[in-house]
């Protein structure tokens, strides 16, 4: 039903009454067609929101082990986070990446194709400095990355990698290999330029400077795992993991633990000035009646009553009556202290 400012006024009836006689209508309708596009069928979405959210949850895991990782190895505070994650062709993607900049050429098994890890040169030299024992970003106005450079940015990219299996974990299982480190896309197409792909860009901040990664995922490397690309798979438990149990190895292993067992007397209680007193020699009465059982505990636990005796040449306790219900309690809530 259409709302109150959908109503037209008797004026505004009047005026296309008047359109319509005069023939006014017809030009309202040619410019309508003027305005329709020539659908273009490259440009047709390939991922669907539901894989897209579970990308958005993988890469959200992976910023939070990058951020532990980068401020235990560089000292520094700092946070990754995800900004967006957009589908377009690999030409727009080619055309985005300015230069210079790391290109992380990743072949990542089972997906069947390499992916790319672009880092723009601010982050990329920030990293740099810091794993240098500089404080400072290294200025990277007019000049390009050299070997040493980019072999400090490589060693850190391995560990990058390890981050980026962790965070696909939870959907599948993953074994990421760096292929090679470029400065270029000349030299980092993987697919055709028409080619629809996943553009995920963090932004990384380390200390007061920040920088943005990206993250090019080809739709053809994914496609066999499309299926997999859900959230559903990454707040519930797998349903492919096979769960083994072994009962008779839980029960020897328990049955070989080792716990300790211990008789107590009561507690006795004494003044601040006969503790100071005490002397070699003294006796201490204890609180603890003669013929009255001893407690016998596992660990915490008060288990038995006991009677205090001697067994081979040891101190030894015998076990007269178990502590059951209440009375294991009891004495749990006024022996545990």
């Amino acid at each position: 039903m259409a709302g109150l400012n959908d109503i037209l006024s008797q004026a505004e009836i009047d005026k296309l009454m008047k359109e319509l006689i005069s023939g006014g209508g017809d030009e309202t309708t040619e410019e309508s067609r003027d305005e329709v596009k020539t659908y273009d069928f490259k440009t047709a979405n390939r991922f669907t929101k539901e894989q897209i959210r579970a990308i958005n949850v993988v890469f959200r895991t992976f910023g939070h082990l990058l951020s532990n990782y980068l401020m235990g190895t560089l000292r520094a505070t700092c946070d990754a986070e995800v900004l967006s994650i957009e589908e377009m062709s690999f030409n727009e993607f080619n055309n985005s990446v300015p230069s210079p900049v790391v290109l992380a050429i990743i072949n990542t098994t089972p997906f069947e194709g390499s992916i790319i890890l672009e880092m723009t040169k601010e982050i990329s030299y920030s990293i740099i400095s810091r794993v240098l024992g500089g404080t400072k970003e290294i200025p990277s106005e007019g000049r390009q990355f050299t070997e040493i450079e980019l072999a400090i940015v490589e060693r850190v990219l391995w560990q990058v990698l390890k981050n980026l299996d962790e965070a696909w974990s939870k959907m599948m299982s993953t074994s990421s290999v760096l292929d090679k480190v470029e400065t270029s896309m000349q030299f980092s197409q993987i697919v055709d330029m028409n080619e629809p792909v996943l553009m995920v860009t963090m932004n990384i901040s380390i200390g007061g400077e920040s920088g943005l990664i990206a993250f090019c995922l080809p739709h053809q490397a994914l496609e066999p795992f499309t299926k997999k690309l859900s959230t559903r798979l990454i707040y519930t438990a797998n349903p492919n993991r096979k769960v083994t149990t072994n009962p008779a190895g839980i029960k020897n292993s328990i049955k070989s633990s080792e716990i300790a067992v211990s008789a107590i007397f009561n507690p006795t209680e004494a003044s601040l000035t006969d503790i100071v007193n005490l002397h070699v020699g003294d006796v201490i009465q204890l609180q603890h009646a003669v013929d009255e059982p001893i407690i016998v505990k596992y660990q915490h636990i008060s288990k038995f009553y006991g009677t205090l005796g001697k067994y081979r040449n040891n101190v030894a306790v015998k076990i007269k009556d178990v502590i059951r219900g209440d009375e294991e309690y009891e004495q749990f809530i006024s022996g545990g202290n």
